[in-house]
This record gives C-alpha cells, sequence and structure tokens, in this order.
C-alpha cells in the first residue's frame, strides 16, 4: 500500500506602491508503506520535497523584485548589488522595525503615497488641506506631511472612502 506525503510552501512578498505578491508550490509524492519504518528516511525525503518547494517559491518570487530573476533572494546584499536593490530589501524586508510606524520618527510616507493623498484630496469634494492635517492631528497626533507609511496607508483608505460617500472626513 502506498502513501502520500503532501509538502506545501506559500510566501508572500511586499512591493512598492501598495503592491504584493506571491507564490505557492505543492508538492505529492507517492511512496511505499515501508518508508514509514525508517523514520530518518522518511523525514529525509520530507525535507527535500520541502527544500524543492521552497526553491520554487523563491525563484517565483523573484521574478516580481526589482531587478528582476537575477535578483538575490537571500536577503544578504553583495558588492555587485545595485543599491536601489539593497535599498529596496531594506524598506520591504518583514523584519524592519520601521515598516510599521513613525515611533522612531525615522520614516515618512514614501513620495508616492503622498502623491496619492493629494490626488484623493482633489477628489474629495469640499475637503481641504487644513481640515484633513486636523483629522490626521487628532487621529494620529501628526499632520498629513509627517504620518509614516502605515499611517499613509490607512488615510489613503479613508480617502477613498470619503471620495465613493462612504465616510466623512471631518475633526
Amino acid at each position: 500500500m502506498a502513501i502520500k506525503i503532501n509538502v506545501g510552501v506559500s510566501k508572500k512578498i511586499g512591493l512598492p506602491d501598495y503592491g504584493s505578491a506571491g507564490s505557492h508550490c505543492n508538492i505529492e509524492i507517492e511512496a511505499d508503506n515501508s518508508m514509514l519504518d525508517n523514520a530518518e528516511d522518511f523525514l529525509q525525503r520530507v525535507r527535500n520535497a520541502y527544500e524543492m518547494a521552497r526553491q520554487s517559491v523563491e525563484a517565483e518570487l523573484a521574478h516580481h523584485r526589482p531587478g528582476g530573476a537575477g535578483a538575490n533572494t537571500t536577503g544578504a546584499s553583495t558588492k555587485a548589488e545595485p543599491a536601489q536593490r539593497q535599498e529596496y530589501r531594506q524598506e520591504y524586508r518583514n523584519d524592519n522595525p520601521r515598516s510599521d510606524n513613525n515611533s522612531t520618527g525615522n520614516r515618512v510616507a514614501s513620495p508616492k503615497q503622498q502623491q496619492f493623498i493629494a490626488s484623493l484630496v482633489k477628489g474629495v469634494k469640499g475637503l481641504e488641506w487644513a481640515t484633513l492635517d486636523k483629522y490626521c492631528a487628532s487621529k494620529w497626533g501628526t499632520n498629513t506631511s509627517q504620518l509614516s507609511p502605515k499611517q499613509a496607508s490607512e488615510l489613503i483608505d479613508d480617502l477613498k472612502a470619503a471620495k465613493s460617500g462612504e465616510r466623512r472626513i471631518a475633526v
């Protein structure tokens, strides 16, 4: 009687301009039931399948990172790696403590976020910058130009809702 070993890997990465990319690889292996008699052989077969799935996911995600398929997927920079790609790695790594809030004062919303906020403000009837600054001050304790990337993202959601009439931006 055969057994089925199913190993899966899934990973999602953040991309510039509020985007993300994800990849998933699932590998199913049929093996003889006797494999369960030797735990080390079984575990090695699972490890090998997992590693193949992980490499497949990383290779797919490399196409979405700056630099394309040749991008360094280990997170470690090399001397030959362009400065722009090193900057991307620092900004979008999941363990970057500055990526979630502005409590350290080190990061503010990106220029693209600020431009998008400005374009949304124009689309919300009757909304003025003074009102928006007061709204930001009451919600996050800072003005519009000093929002963290996360706060700017929340503001963008609020402005989209205001533009569609689902929410009102007021203090």
